[in-house]
């Protein structure tokens, strides 16, 4: 596929291009249930609603908090949003609302600087404070209008003409269109700021250009608040049909994912490598209806990529249709957007490492027999006109050598909002947060710097600790986490897991972590089911749980 010149500016001008073809769409799957929603039609209902904003006085310079589950309404009231020339706020919206959600998603209101939160009224309901209006969004109007009702019903776009409001407030290619919330599993929600100009290279990026010029399909799960999510809606340079899989309907049948990919013919998919656990197995469980050989690119994103899964992935779905060389690793982050991709066609490199030099020395050297060894997938190579460096700006270190990840490029964020961060900024080039080496020209990416467990110096990732419970216990990637101790002495580190009552259980993850890895955890806890908290798209959340921990808030299995 071949990139091709994007000559809108701003988002209003890339969704006006957008419909104007009249091809594509969105096709939004609840259980039996599908609602389609052509590009044009989408377009004409966001411009109504655009109106709506203009006429309670949203627009240039006011930030729209959005939170709900995946549904047209979603997608209209974030164009809307930029069409209106405000700049769109995405606020996780987990599947099963609980705890403290209403206090975690006010202070992310409250941080990002929303004047208003659209959205589900069961969400709505659960937020607090005074300094921001709520509009349910299937009404009319918020619920605690901001404005005298004066301004309200005689501002502008009062006389009903849609597309003339919508166009009243011009945006520049500088403007905020998106503050995108990080994900919070290892530090606090930020507010990432995202210019129109950055949504628009976001755009040109993730393009699909097929050659014959059809309307290729994707099929997704990811929450629109996530940025492979929210993407989606920026994926409109060319005609594409996505369709999207509720979450709730994904989570109760994994494998209804990939029987969709085979009833549409899509060609694209991506998922974070956590996910495909319970798809494949669920697959293998009920392997009637896949077929997977339309796929051109089965991308593993949003997270490390497990070798294991990699594999394991090309050996349960390769009977099934998908061919090689299908299978791609996309490295990104919210303050990057896309940062490297291997190349379409090849299996991801997949590289061996000696553990025990790794972590003594930071140097990737190839493992030796009889050895603990780390497996770490290859991310691919910079994505065009940006550039990647391992160690710091002007210093790079030699390859297979380990250090933190640089990147500089057009994606790249100029900060957060509300928050200045010297330490991950300078001279253009962000600090992502993880630590990687290079060899001939790709990046391996070890793990996250923020959570290295240092045991006598040597520093080890949890993800080489928690593979190891793993592999003896057939456990979701997401029932087990592992980390440092927050009260307790250097070098000691814990390892929860989520299991039914097995006495026997610490003993033998104690063992498989000092046999994969050469040291031992200071304290294996066995939890119930649903402990481990993640994000709502399924990342673990360590930070969290060590905080969880600290406070002596788990409740184990006693024995």
């Amino acid at each position: 596929m071949q990139r091709v010149a994007v000559t809108p500016s701003t988002m209003p001008e890339l969704l006006a291009a957008a419909a104007a073809p009249g091809r594509g769409g969105w096709f939004f799957h609840s259980g039996h249930d599908v609602t389609a929603l052509p590009v044009k039609d989408l377009y004409a209902r966001a411009l109504k609603r655009a109106t709506d904003l203009a006429r309670a006085d949203v627009g240039r310079g006011t930030n729209v908090g959005l939170v709900g589950q995946n549904c047209p309404e979603w997608a209209e009231w974030a164009w809307a949003t930029w069409l209106a020339g405000a700049t769109l706020v995405p606020l996780p919206a987990p599947v099963v609302v609980g705890g403290s959600f209403g206090e975690q998603v006010s202070s992310l209101v409250a941080a990002t600087g929303c004047s208003v939160v659209v959205g589900e009224k069961r969400y709505l309901d659960l937020l607090v404070g005074e300094h921001f209006a709520q509009w349910d969004w299937s009404a009319q109007a918020p619920r605690h209008p901001f404005l005298s009702p004066a301004t309200t019903s005689s501002g502008p776009g009062a006389t009903g003409d849609h597309a003339s409001t919508a166009g009243a407030t011009e945006v520049s290619p500088s403007d905020l269109a998106v503050v995108l919330c990080t994900s919070g599993s290892t530090a606090a929600p930020k507010g990432v700021r995202m210019s129109h100009a950055r949504a628009l290279e976001w755009a040109r990026q993730n393009a699909l250009h097929p050659q014959d010029g059809a309307v290729p399909a994707m099929v997704n799960w990811f929450p629109f608040f996530h940025i492979a999510g929210l993407g989606l809606l920026f994926q409109v340079v060319t005609p594409v049909d996505q369709h999207i899989v509720a979450m709730k309907h994904f989570l109760a049948d994994p494998a209804s994912w990939l029987r969709l990919v085979s009833e549409t013919g899509a060609s694209h998919v991506v998922s974070p490598s956590s996910i495909w656990s319970e798809v494949l197995e669920a697959v293998v469980g009920r392997p009637e209806g896949i077929d997977l050989s339309h796929l051109e690119q089965l991308a593993f994103n949003a997270e490390l990529a497990d070798p294991d899964m990699v594999a394991r992935v090309r050996d349960v779905c390769g009977p099934r249709g998908l061919h090689p060389g299908t299978i791609t690793v996309h490295y990104a982050s919210s303050e990057a957007g896309m940062i490297s991709r291997t190349t379409p066609g090849h299996d991801p490199r997949v590289d061996s490492v000696d553990l025990a030099e790794l972590v003594r020395s930071g140097h990737a050297l190839a493992a030796r027999p009889g050895q603990p060894v780390k497996r770490v997938v290859s991310c691919g190579r910079p994505y065009p006109g940006g550039e990647i460096c391992v160690g710091g700006p002007g210093r790079p270190l030699p390859e297979r050598e380990v250090g933190d990840v640089w990147v500089r490029g057009p994606g790249v964020t100029d900060g957060y909002v509300n928050l200045h961060d010297s330490e991950s900024f300078a001279g253009g080039w962000l600090r992502v947060g993880d630590l990687a080496y290079m060899d001939q020209g790709e990046l391996f990416v070890t793990g996250r710097s923020d959570e290295v467990v240092v045991h006598l110096g040597e520093k080890y990732h949890p993800e080489d600790i928690e593979r190891a419970v793993l592999q003896v216990t057939g456990l979701s990637p997401r029932a087990c986490a592992a980390f440092s101790r927050q009260d307790g002495q250097a070098g000691e580190f814990v390892v929860v897991v989520e299991a039914d009552h097995l006495p026997d259980l610490p003993r033998r993850a104690s063992a498989a972590i000092a046999d994969a890895v050469g040291i031992a955890p200071s304290e294996v806890l066995v939890v119930p089911h649903g402990t481990v908290p993640t994000t709502p798209n399924g990342k673990l959340q360590r930070s969290k749980l060590r905080q969880m921990h600290a406070r002596g808030e788990l409740d184990q299995w006693r024995t």
